[in-house]
């Protein structure tokens, strides 16, 4: 193949005479018309013409340019105009570069004009390098499902389903009880507006119902995923229900004769016989058998159903599913009350948890099977404990956010039910955000309800099955006992035990506290593995309808995995297989498991979970990785271009090396502002802070520039999750290098940033000036 030879177009605008009056743009155009590769050059005061733009493309069309540097500032809007208009000559759109001189202080006031003159040259050469070698780049298409996955049937996961199948997507719901609808099913009421759940959920699954691309898999499991975002493939594993699912109507004939009755899904549950409608919710409407528990031979169930539905003989099924996203809905769990001692939870029947409330709440009205069993008939005086077990170092150290607004709305039901009854609410702080203030204005004024801020040591339970709860009223300032008929325990959230086995399977991070880690303020709905999405209160403590809304955030990110093909933007990294020696350290560190071994076993990008971040290009020991059109090439040579010497004899030289996202935005700010930026810096925009590589840090300082300063996001709030973390691991390794090279480690510095640390970043340069000129000049310096 014959090597192409660059024809380069370099068009420096002079908006209004903007760069015109720091420099002279005159000079620059002599210097640049006579370099290599560059067949125009020239100033440019009015871009916009149809008259430039048609000369442009005549040039691009008769072959006299193919790529073009652009000086000056241009808006994200306007570099996408430029692109497209000269798309259109068949010019491809990665073989543009743009210089902003602006961002680089040259027209900050206090610079000295040779200096202002040399650094604007000097940008413009390692502009002009990096043009030289630019490749032309082509996104990638490949083949996606239009399915997904969601595992949970609670009120997040059947929203998230409704809405996609209403775009036509094909929704594979897994759950793993018989039946579906969540916690929610399980609720009395709903707040603010204290109505009936099922009523809400029964009309959500109307639609489901009715809908062709809804398949529900209930007494599922997710077994194992392999495969990448679009192409995913899911093994789920089916417990037998020993009904069928298509033939019985749920008539109920086979409970009147099954001999065996079994517990309530709670205490304060009716029992139940061993074959009964699906739970929490009866959807889908077929009975199912707990086998465990069935007498030996007993078929009575079998003899007696007129659908011929029952089937003893069921066995566990397992089916592949391919799909291009999966969204986890898992739910939580309630905080395992009984770990809190103190309150006797477990000891005494007659104190149960604000989950167990609810259903006590619900089973008014009902006729209850087990004489034994709690009511609300003959309860006179309630207490209900607040945060039991949260805000607690010994168990749960944070606030579950809702439980609270469920309290007051189990206090404002219960009253309605039983009006003559008192309450008691024992507190730290009553968190009501929003709207729900109002629970707490409408329970206070209800009638009988008590808020005492305190919280019993210790529940006793005396003779007669009363509760005696003695507390510190900081309104009286005494002690006060209160004989309660039942005590209810605020119990907080945790991750369910679906959200831990799905962690497991999926290989999905979680933060401390056990929830799915995701970048809360900027991308909620991410797991940090691409193509799966959490939503709802595996993420974190959250009411219904919050839930309902991350959901729906998450599905709606998921559809780019749903459209049938997944584009991949060309910038993805490149393995130079020739030279890698499997070390394996990307693997290793990639942020997002991007990494797979290929067949010769060499470590290959998988491009549809790629994020395209460079933390494989900054940590590779052997610089073999390069993102397309930001290649470790690339940058070298804009190094190599740099004058070391543009300050002059006495004044350091520092190579800035800024993550585009918070960084780069602070250094731009800072000129903006027209704070007193130090020209001494050059600065060059990257991906993330953990995409420098430090080959090019050494090789900065082996050509003689005095300092390299690596600014970052925050450890904790890095889009790319420890872009930060990694520079600072492998600044080890550097030192080691420097030392090697007689320069000394603290020539380069690593700070955090953030995006309008304008003043910080100014700081920090001042600072680094003044410690580089105590060091004197580096030593390769020419």
């Amino acid at each position: 193949m014959d090597k192409i030879v660059p024809k380069i177009g370099i068009f420096i605008w002079n908006q209004g005479g903007r760069l015109s009056q720091p420099i002279d743009l005159e000079s620059l155009v002599k210097k640049f018309t006579k370099a290599k590769n560059v067949a125009r050059c020239e100033i440019v005061d009015e871009l916009w013409t149809p008259a430039f733009f048609d000369s442009l493309e005549n040039g691009v069309e008769n072959k006299q340019i193919d790529r073009f540097l652009w000086v000056g500032r241009f808006t994200p809007y306007q570099m996408k105009h430029i692109k497209g208009q000269l798309s259109a000559t068949g010019l491809n759109p990665y073989l543009h570069e743009w210089v902003d001189l602006e961002d680089q202080g040259i027209c900050l006031k206090g610079t000295a004009a040779e200096i202002r003159a040399a650094k604007a040259a000097a940008l413009m050469q390692m502009a002009l390098a990096r043009t030289r070698i630019l490749e032309p780049l082509e996104p990638i298409e490949l083949p996606a499902s239009d399915a997904i996955l969601i595992i949970g049937a609670g009120v997040a996961g059947l929203h998230a389903a409704e809405s996609l199948a209403a775009l036509g997507k094909q929704v594979h719901l897994v759950e793993k009880e018989s039946g579906v609808g969540g916690k929610v099913a399980l609720l009395s009421r709903f707040y603010p507006r204290i109505c009936d759940p099922h009523c809400g959920l029964e009309f959500i699954l109307q639609k489901l119902n009715e809908s062709d691309h809804v398949e529900f898999h209930t007494l599922s499991k997710v077994e194992a995923l392999s495969g990448s975002p679009g192409n995913f493939m899911a093994t789920v594993q089916k417990k037998p229900r020993f009904v069928s699912e298509t033939n019985c109507n749920a008539c109920g004939e086979c409970m009147t004769v099954c001999p065996k009755e079994i517990p309530g899904a709670f205490p304060v549950s009716n029992d139940m016989k061993a074959i009964h409608p699906p739970i929490p919710m009866p959807f889908p409407s077929a009975f199912v058998i707990e086998r465990e528990h069935c007498p030996p031979e007993c078929r009575e169930c079998e003899k007696i159903c007129p659908a011929k539905a029952v089937d003893l003989n069921q066995t566990h099924s397992e089916e592949q599913l391919r799909v291009g996203a999966v969204l986890v809905t898992t739910g939580w769990d309630i905080y395992p009350l009984s770990k809190v001692e103190e309150y006797g939870y477990g000891r005494y029947d007659n104190i149960i948890s604000n989950l167990e409330m609810e259903q006590l709440l619900s089973s008014h009205g009902r006729q209850q099977t087990h004489p034994g069993k709690l009511s609300l008939s003959g309860l006179k005086e309630v207490g209900f404990i607040q945060c039991a077990g949260s805000r607690d170092e010994r168990h749960l150290p944070y606030c579950s956010s809702v439980c609270c607004s469920a309290t007051l709305k189990q206090i404002l039901y219960f009253k309605e039910l039983v009006p003559d009854a008192k309450c008691y609410v024992f507190y730290q702080h009553i968190r009501t955000s929003g709207f729900e203030e109002d629970l707490y204005r409408r329970a206070r004024e209800s009638g009988d309800v008590t808020f005492v801020r305190d919280r019993p040591a210790k529940v006793e339970c005396d003779n007669q099955g009363k509760l005696n709860v003695t507390v510190l009223d900081p309104l009286l300032d005494k002690r006060i006992t209160m004989n309660l008929d039942l005590l209810v325990l605020a119990g907080g959230m945790c991750p369910s035990g679906g959200s831990r086995e799905a962690a497991q399977v999926l290989k999905l991070p979680q933060n401390p506290y056990h929830f799915f880690e995701s970048h809360l303020q900027c991308h909620p709905e991410e797991s940090q593995r691409t193509g799966i999405y959490v939503g709802g209160s595996c993420r974190e403590p959250m009411n219904v309808s919050q839930s309902i809304d991350s959901s729906h955030r998450s599905a709606v990110q998921a559809l780019k995995y749903l459209e049938g093909t997944v584009r991949i933007e060309p910038t993805y990294p490149v393995v130079n297989k020739t030279k890698c020696d499997q070390c394996k350290r990307c693997m290793e560190e990639c942020p997002f498991s991007s990494f797979v071994f290929d067949e010769k076993g060499f470590p290959a990008p998988d491009l549809a979970r790629c994020r395209q971040c460079g933390n494989c290009m900054g940590i590779c020991p052997l610089a073999v990785i390069s993102l397309n059109h930001n290649t470790i090439k690339q940058m070298a040579v804009q190094i190599e271009a740099i004058n070391t010497s543009f300050m002059g004899k006495k004044e350091p030289v520092i190579l800035a090396l800024l993550c585009e996202n918070d960084a780069y935005k602070a250094a731009r700010a800072a000129v903006d502002q027209g704070l007193s930026v130090p020209p001494n810096a050059i600065i060059i925009k990257v991906s993330c802070a953990g995409s420098v590589n430090n080959a090019l840090v050494a090789d900065a300082l082996s050509l003689g520039i005095d300092g390299v300063l690596i600014a970052g996001c925050k450890d904790d709030q890095c889009h790319y999750i420890r872009g930060s973390k990694l520079v600072q691991k492998r600044s080890g390794d550097l030192s080691d290098k420097l030392k090697t090279m007689m320069i000394e480690p603290e020539r380069v510095r690593f700070v955090n940033l953030e995006i309008r640390d304008a003043n910080k970043y100014v700081a920090v340069l001042n600072t680094y000036i003044k410690d580089l000129k105590g060091m004197g000049p580096n030593p390769f310096k020419i």
